[in-house]
């Protein structure tokens, strides 16, 4: 999925959930963005960590329109690179979450509620535990907070 056709179908009630480990470099990319859009943007803001499955029962109460994760994915990408999904897109056999129960979430909260999800999947270079954030990674993290804010608002 193409940037804009993302943005464009990102309506109503909006959710933003960071998934990651602070304590794992890149992969706590979706973390930092969420930390970065607070008090930004129209959106309910969660910082999920590596523990999503706690905060579905939240997410399914706020009952909103659109729901966007963003989250470290392995890809075979290089570092840095940005893809948009739509929660089917996680078949796809090139795609690897950290965390394998993103797509059994999603699942539970499609059965729940009725709501679009998507997810921003940035390639991590580094997940090594203590490590920083990649000074490319970092880069995209700041390029996709401020397409965010433009885009949705306060």
């Amino acid at each position: 999925m193409e940037l804009n056709e993302f943005l464009n179908n990102i309506k109503g009630k909006v959710i933003i959930a960071g998934i990651g480990n602070p304590l794992r470099g890149d992969d706590a990319v979706g973390l930092y963005i969420v930390k970065e859009l607070k008090n930004k943007i129209n959106a309910v803001l969660i910082d999920c960590e590596d523990r999503l499955e706690r905060f579905i029962e939240e997410i399914i109460q706020h009952k909103p329109d659109t729901i966007i994760f963003i989250d470290a994915l392995h890809m075979h990408h290089e570092p840095g690179c940005v893809v948009f999904l739509s929660e089917e897109n996680l078949q796809h056999p090139e795609i690897s979450t950290h965390q394998t129960n993103l797509k059994m979430c999603i699942e539970y909260i499609k059965a729940r509620i009725k709501t679009k999800i998507f997810i921003i999947g940035i390639q991590p270079e580094n997940t090594n535990f203590g490590n920083s954030m990649s000074e490319r990674v970092l880069n995209v993290a700041k390029i996709l907070k401020d397409i965010l804010i433009q885009e949705i608002g306060k």
